[in-house]
């Protein structure tokens, strides 16, 4: 990856010249089944102009309560660009049929767009069931509302479900997806969708401050990581599938194994957050590195990814049994 970054052949993306850029961006509307994509330094920054090409001033966002536009980038959707969120409790990050119509029947003509995340981060990397993708895609386009796909993990829902990333994306008007989710590379994500789509999301990048000249050095490592690295994702589940395991067998601890299908491990000490981060200081002394995480006091997570290998899972599951019978049994 480092070699291409190297090697790339870059021009002024601020001026659509870079040819690195523009093949990144061809391949991955090309495996989105998307007419065209827009390179952006950030998922956050990819979501949030999807919100103000789709999304008028006052307008509300339909999604779930713990996702991540809600949990993060509430602020800049509802302060900058005068949005309004409709949070709403679902199981794991699905939106259901009954979803739909409470929210349609109290909010109604209000609701400008449909949010999913695909996997969903903060339900243990949940993956969102094709079934009901095709749902929320039937019942907002009978409403005439698009739908927006967090997709910054999607290569992982598509290596845990068996299904093209056409497939999946074909339910959602605009699609993000992160090259720094699980691909390895070190800045980047895309915003794609139809050709009129990305022509409105490209002059919102500019007012974002999302331009960028020599960018091709990025795009190669994003176009790297596209080209090598999606075929191994199956090993960072399996991977964190090993780890879930492990912890959920830890005194202390409350994990369930089977809530971990791809590469976002989430367990939980209880309602004492003290608890919980005397655990993560106890383990990160040692240089395993968990994080917290929303939906709890107690709740900590971890990311399986291609620098993580079987050995190292292995010490972090050693690490973390020591930790936690020194600081939760104790």
């Amino acid at each position: 990856m480092r070699r291409a970054m190297a090697e790339a052949e870059v021009g002024d993306d601020n001026y659509g010249e870079d040819p690195t850029v523009r093949l990144l961006e061809e391949e991955t509307a090309a495996l989105l089944g998307k007419e065209a994509a827009l390179f952006v330094p950030s998922g956050c920054m990819g979501n949030q102009i999807a919100v103000s090409v789709h999304v008028k001033p006052g307008q509300a966002i339909l999604l779930d309560r713990l996702s991540h536009v809600a949990m993060v980038e509430a602020k800049a959707v509802t302060e900058f660009l005068g949005g309004r969120l409709l949070s709403i409790d679902t199981d794991r990050g699905t939106i259901t049929g009954a979803d739909m119509e409470r929210a349609f029947h109290d909010a109604g003509g209000t609701i400008g767009l449909v949010e999913v995340e695909n996997t969903h981060n903060w339900a243990s990397g949940a993956v969102y069931p094709m079934v009901f993708l095709a749902m929320v895609s039937v019942e907002a386009a009978g409403r005439g509302v698009p739908v927006h796909m967090d997709g910054a993990r999607l290569w992982n829902a598509s290596a845990a479900l068996g299904e093209s990333l056409d497939r999946i994306a074909r339910y959602a008007h605009s699609v993000m997806v992160c090259y720094s989710k699980g691909l390895g590379a070190p800045v980047g994500s895309a915003l794609a969708g139809s050709s009129a789509f990305i022509q409105k999301a490209r002059a919102a990048r500019k007012v974002f401050g999302g331009g960028m000249r020599q960018a091709g050095i990025l795009a190669a490592a994003a176009l790297h990581g596209v080209r090598h690295h999606r075929e191994r994702l199956v090993d960072d589940h399996r991977r964190a599938r090993r780890l879930a395991e492990a912890i959920a067998e830890i005194p202390g601890i409350r994990l369930d194994p089977e809530s971990v299908r791809t590469n976002i491990v989430i367990a939980d000490t209880g309602e004492d957050e003290a608890r919980r981060d005397a655990l993560l200081r106890a383990t990160a002394a040692e240089g395993v590195l968990f994080g917290p995480a929303a939906g709890g006091p107690g709740r900590f997570r971890a990311v399986t990814h291609l620098d993580v290998d079987d050995a190292g899972i292995e010490r972090a599951i050693a690490v973390v049994r020591s930790a936690a019978r020194s600081v939760l049994v104790a």
